[in-house]
């Protein structure tokens, strides 16, 4: 279930047992918490809430506190963070699990308990029994980040709310910028209303100013000067990522990943696919894939393969210490620029 959902059982006292919350949306996993806290008074809250660290705390301790009845309260609220065995990844120094208790538990859990699980990683392996039971059994929260789509949409509804209103395009710059993050766009919103005050209007100046450029952003940014044969202003960049000690090695990489992203959009816009079609194929920001298009829209595929060959031969001569790793860089410029 979504976090309307969630919101609406819980003030309705529809509260199930055991909960699963599953993605690294942060802004929706503290409203997450906040909503389950909001269970228990504040008194009940000293006896009767906990919370695990599952990297350091064994489950034999966080079942134990789930099974034991509360004290001068309806119900007891325990929660569960970084249960590392839900995904593939060793962790230094955790404590090993014995996942079926936590199995068992979830298969006839405490009635008066509430246990809520937040598995808040990238990705978890669907292979193993205690995620099978996970979503099998307990009821599924989804903190995830929302589709380009329905981020634009709760912003815009967000301002709204607040008495304010955003361009569109200057909209889809902020998704693009916060790299599609709901919780990342929030943190900036806050100087954007400030800097529309008056007007109540916030325009593409204010989000070109006031939200800052990611590393991606500004190789975007030099591979687009690259592209256009626009030789000096590419050094310039490049001598100003030096100037902040960022490794070649580093732009070798994100420029190759989006000179791949360059050559897929290109590939699948020329069999017909719209935007929306390929950033769902290519799981990408709709906004990446239009921008993506934009640059290479008259640039022949033969151009587009060879720079990315020669990119990738860059990325081996550089990690492997075939040469001063600047100027290799700056040749790639010099080449293609």
């Amino acid at each position: 279930m979504k976090l309307a959902e969630l919101k609406k059982n819980l003030k309705n006292n529809q509260v199930d047992n055991v909960y699963f919350v599953t993605g690294q949306e942060t802004a929706f996993i503290s409203e997450i918490q906040k909503l389950f806290k909001q269970l228990l008074t504040s008194e009940e809250a000293e006896m009767n809430f906990s919370s695990f660290d599952l990297e350091d705390v064994s489950l034999e301790d966080m079942i134990g506190e789930a099974i034991s009845a509360p004290f001068f309260g309806e119900r007891r609220l325990v929660f569960a963070e970084h249960p590392y065995f839900v995904t593939a990844e060793k962790i230094k120094h955790s404590i090993d699990q014995n996942t079926d208790l936590l199995v068992d538990y979830i298969k006839n859990p405490a009635p008066t308990t509430v246990l809520v699980i937040f598995a808040t990683y990238e990705k978890l392996d669907s292979r193993k029994k205690i995620n099978k039971q996970l979503k099998k059994v307990a009821t599924n929260v989804d903190a995830g980040k929302l589709d380009s789509h329905l981020l634009a949409k709760t912003l815009g509804q967000d301002l709204s709310q607040d008495g304010f209103q955003i361009d569109q395009q200057a909209l889809e710059l902020l998704v693009t910028k916060t790299k599609g993050s709901y919780s990342e766009a929030l943190n900036q919103l806050g100087k954007l209303k400030l800097y529309a005050m008056n007007s109540k209007i916030i325009d593409v100046k204010a989000v070109n100013e006031l939200v800052p450029q990611s590393l991606d952003d500004n190789v975007f940014e030099l591979m687009n000067q690259i592209l256009r044969k626009n030789v000096l202003q590419a050094e310039d960049l490049y001598h100003q990522f030096l100037l902040q000690k960022i490794d070649p090695i580093l732009l070798t990489a994100i420029l190759t990943s989006q000179l791949r992203l360059l050559i897929q959009t290109k590939i699948l816009s020329n069999k017909g696919l719209g935007e929306a079609t390929i950033a769902k194929q290519l799981k990408v920001h709709p906004y990446r894939v239009k921008l993506s298009l934009q640059q290479s829209r008259n640039l022949k595929m033969d151009n587009l393969s060879k720079m990315f060959q020669d990119i990738v031969d860059l990325d081996y001569q550089v990690k492997s210490g075939q040469g001063d790793k600047e100027l290799l860089f700056d040749l790639f410029i010099a080449k293609f620029a």
